[in-house]
């Protein structure tokens, strides 16, 4: 079982609007898999499910039973639309399935939880919410088509695209840094009475647009993205285009929303996804992520052995965060990094390899992205020793020999700060060398 912590909050919650499709209730691994790979066929509308006095055939026998129709097929097809999206490679949609249900079972009972249901909806506060709101009605027809992985199923992009207005996006106006900074600053003190904890910023990404029949996988979050918020900020919608939540009560609650709710959720044990197409044009959110450091007006936890504090010592989650984390936890401080830096340079920087891998999975392009030094997140990764880190950034397509430099000049590729910055015999050095990385210094054409 997972722990909570329960805390009493002031916050006026309005009531979570919550639909029971068809009336009844359901669980996990109902709408989508979650748990497991499969989904039930035992239909409610099957003969024994209908009369008692029948007796349940043995294949259905232990089968939870399906209120919701043929999901399995509508999953079936949803996988099958992946896998001819990428051909030759389309077996990464089914390996990425495996991982998204193995995690959705490990994770969330290895989790502290903060709140009693683990989610809640209340009207975002009217400053956060301009914010959002003023950003996107300037640059809402800019939107740009979102990159996804290769066999990333965490939306069905092979069907429905979205697309991304980035409050990060310095081409649009009043993008950038400093408007991210201040809806960080401005939801924190909202998440933080909700879950009773001290909160630094993770991640902050939007404002995403699902379009007509877009479907998000049910999933839970990569760590160290614990206590979250989204603000439905506008859509156009022939129905509600509900977020399936599995409570800390076991109970699917499907929350719908109207542009300026807010829904807060811990996304690190919570499962969340949008299972049911959307019926409509669209519907813009954005997404706001935190990491709990300690009980407001106490003492910043740093956890056990270097273990996150939200971590379970001795749970399933324990050896996989270890294997991901070998300098432990470290917990994340805002800071200044050169400009054209973005969440990828700074995780790279700090060895943050969960938060890497779940900004990537967002923001795909973001491996290249060049400070006004000409860096990329793997230059950072390679000056700072970080291992796994770079072999992530070069097996998710990073130019393993990128040259730094600005304004046209010929800086030096990964490999050259490698030895630069570390001795001869470093893992660095060796992993680069393994993938044909060449050693070129500034201003030189042709490898030493």
């Amino acid at each position: 079982k997972t722990r909570t912590m329960m805390t009493s909050v002031g916050l006026a919650v309005t009531a979570v609007l919550v639909t029971l499709v068809s009336g009844i209730e359901y669980g996990a691994d109902i709408s989508f898999p979650m748990h497991y790979p499969n989904l039930t066929t035992n239909f409610a509308w099957l003969q024994h499910n209908v009369d008692p006095s029948v007796p349940t055939p043995e294949k259905y026998e232990g089968m939870p039973v399906q209120p919701l129709g043929d999901k399995a097929t509508f999953y079936e097809n949803y996988l099958k639309g992946c896998v001819e999206k990428y051909g030759e490679k389309g077996e990464r949609c089914i390996s990425n399935e495996q991982d998204r249900v193995t995690m959705s079972l490990r994770q969330p009972q290895s989790m502290v939880n903060y709140t009693k249901l683990g989610f809640t909806k209340i009207r975002a506060p009217d400053h956060v919410f301009k914010l959002i709101k003023d950003f996107w009605e300037e640059n809402k027809d800019k939107a740009k088509s979102e990159s996804w992985p290769t066999g990333n199923t965490y939306t069905n992009h092979w069907e429905s695209h979205s697309k991304m207005v980035s409050v990060e996006d310095t081409s649009l106006k009043g993008g950038g840094y400093v408007l991210k900074q201040h809806i960080w600053n401005a939801a924190r003190d909202t998440i933080s009475e909700w879950t009773g904890q001290q909160l630094v910023q993770c991640s902050l990404y939007g404002i995403r647009i699902y379009y007509e029949n877009a479907v998000l996988a049910t999933h839970v979050d990569r760590l160290p993205l614990v206590s979250s918020a989204i603000i439905n900020v506008d859509q156009d919608v022939d129905e509600p285009w509900p977020l399936e939540v599995i409570g800390h009560d076991g109970k699917a609650h499907n929350v719908t929303m109207l542009p300026g709710d807010l829904v807060l959720y811990e996304s690190h044990s919570i499962l969340h996804g949008r299972p049911f197409p959307l019926k409509g044009r669209f519907m813009a959110n954005v997404f706001i992520h935190f990491e709990p450091i300690g009980p407001v007006g106490g003492d910043i936890l740093y956890g056990q052995n270097d273990l996150p504090p939200y971590v379970i010592p001795g749970s399933p989650e324990e050896e996989n965060w270890r294997s991901r984390n070998p300098d432990g936890h470290h917990i994340q401080k805002p800071q200044e990094f050169a400009t054209g830096s973005n969440e990828a340079h700074r995780a790279a920087i700090e060895n943050n390899y969960d938060f890497l891998v779940s900004y990537v999975d967002m923001h795909e392009d973001s491996i290249h992205a060049r400070d006004e030094n000409g860096w990329t997140p793997l230059h950072e990764g390679v000056r700072q020793g970080h291992v796994e880190v770079v072999r992530f950034l070069v097996d998710r397509g990073s130019d393993i020999n990128a040259r730094t430099g600005k304004n046209g000049e010929l800086g030096g590729t990964p490999l050259w700060w490698a030895y630069l910055q570390h001795p001869g015999d470093h893992p660095i050095i060796e992993l680069l060398k393994s993938y044909g990385a060449k050693n070129i210094p500034p201003g030189a054409k042709h490898e030493l």
